[in-house]
């Protein structure tokens, strides 16, 4: 095989490390030493504390009735957390917040609420941040503020959840599931909700690839476990070419993100590309990470899809769903609290899927989340330059549009797509900008 050139990003896409959130590095860290006994434990621990909710509810439904009381919108179906600390509330929805969070003073962000309650099917990434801003601001009773229910399909692969796209109006999915949709199927892309810079290649501690993770001596004839089609196999790819090697001078196993850990942990394998709470599973299990995509400058982008039909018939309602994704995402930046708040939403979630977390895991993943904030969103979608690779001349190119190339080309030089397939949806204009003009009317940038 031919060395695989995968086209550098030149810039980055925005300040990354502006948005990032540390959280407080004394609390306690929690490491899954046997995952299945803690995770009976706290199933056991929420069967106790539902059934007790159960009870409560049944009082205080009883008390409504009695004081005719009761709110006629209903909720839109978020899995709200209750602990001490602030509250939340809007249109009859009320959480409460953990010690340190605050609530937004307004849970419309500025929105108009829509006059008819509608109803928005996202298609949920269970276990990747690129979709989570859509339950954090369900669980903070923002889509009820603006009269919206929220049903939720949830997945853990992109194109699995394209395939299934009967479930969902809305879904968000990495890369690998970006380029299926974009090459075979008639999605409008509409936002980027995250750069993947936590993609990492680990190798085991006590091995000369840890001690000479540079060393393509060493790489020669290694067995790297890794999801094949996806942007794993490109990180790997890009870090090989690092050291004049390519994914032929290693011999590749191909197992997805979580049973590859599963397989590594086992024995297979000299070295694992994995992600997200993954990766950060495979830091806490004492591998060694000797590179990611951000340190390679590939945070490949992470994107939402909108069906042609509610494209057409709900613009309004789609405009409305991201600019809330990424006012909520504003939110989770702004304090600590708001940060451990969030971790605290995705842990319950990951556990209630059950994919395998923890909470010191929760609050990093919170923490490696690069999602463009309102304003980086709609310079995305706006401002253009030509095509980094030079084979599209039609028309100067979105800046997302480039970004995504990036990882598309990599799937075309390895055989996944065809430079036709790459033509067609640039011609088609697939990736549409017409919901961040929609979104910075709304917001008034």
């Amino acid at each position: 095989m031919a060395p695989v050139a995968i086209p550098a990003l030149t810039k980055k896409p925005f300040p990354l490390e502006s948005h990032r959130v540390w959280l407080d590095s004394d609390r306690p860290v929690v490491r899954p030493v046997d995952i299945c006994l803690e995770r009976m434990e706290v199933k056991m621990k929420k069967a106790t504390t539902k059934r007790l909710l159960a009870t409560l509810l049944s009082f205080a439904m009883m008390f409504a009735l009695v004081a005719c009381s009761g709110n006629e919108n209903g909720s839109s179906g978020g899995n709200n957390s209750a602990n001490s600390g602030g509250t939340s509330s809007g249109g009859g929805h009320e959480v409460e917040l953990i010690d340190g969070a605050t609530a937004p003073e307004d849970l419309t962000f500025g929105l108009t609420p829509f006059e008819d309650r509608q109803t928005l099917r996202i298609g949920f990434f269970t276990g990747s941040p690129l979709s989570y801003a859509f339950l954090f601001a369900d669980n903070l009773g923002v889509f009820d503020a603006l009269n919206i229910d929220v049903e939720y399909s949830c997945f853990t692969g992109g194109p699995a959840m394209m395939e299934a796209n009967s479930e969902w109006d809305m879904a968000s999915c990495g890369l690998g599931g970006v380029c299926t949709a974009l090459a075979g199927y008639d999605f409008t892309l509409v936002d980027v909700t995250d750069y993947e810079e936590n993609m990492a290649i680990f190798v085991r501690p006590d091995s000369e690839l840890a001690n000479d993770p540079t060393n393509p001596d060493l790489w020669k004839g290694a067995t790297v476990v890794y999801p094949a089609g996806t942007t794993g196999q490109a990180v790997l790819a890009q870090y090989l070419e690092t050291m004049g090697l390519t994914l032929s001078d290693v011999e590749s196993v191909n197992m997805d993100n979580a049973n590859g850990l599963t397989g590594f942990n086992g024995g297979t394998g000299d070295a694992l590309v994995c992600w997200n709470a993954i990766a950060l599973s495979a830091e806490d299990r004492g591998y060694v990470r000797v590179t990611d995509s951000g340190q390679l400058n590939l945070p490949f982008p992470c994107c939402t899809f909108a069906q042609t039909e509610i494209m057409e018939s709900n613009p309004d309602l789609v405009a409305a769903a991201v600019a809330v994704f990424h006012l909520t995402y504003e939110w989770v930046t702004e304090s600590e609290g708001n940060a451990a708040q969030a971790a605290a939403w995705y842990l319950e979630h990951c556990d209630e899927e059950g994919f395998l977390c923890d909470e010191s895991i929760a609050e990093r993943t919170i923490n490696w989340w690069r999602c463009p904030t309102v304003d980086e969103y709609i310079a995305l979608f706006t401002e253009t330059e030509p095509d980094e690779a030079g084979l599209y001349t039609s028309r100067d190119l979105l800046q997302i549009e480039n970004d995504i190339l990036s990882g598309f080309d990599f799937f075309t030089s390895v055989g996944s797509y065809t430079e036709a397939q790459r033509t067609q949806f640039l011609d088609d204009q697939r990736v549409d900008n017409s919901i961040a003009l929609a979104v910075k009317e709304m917001l008034g940038r």
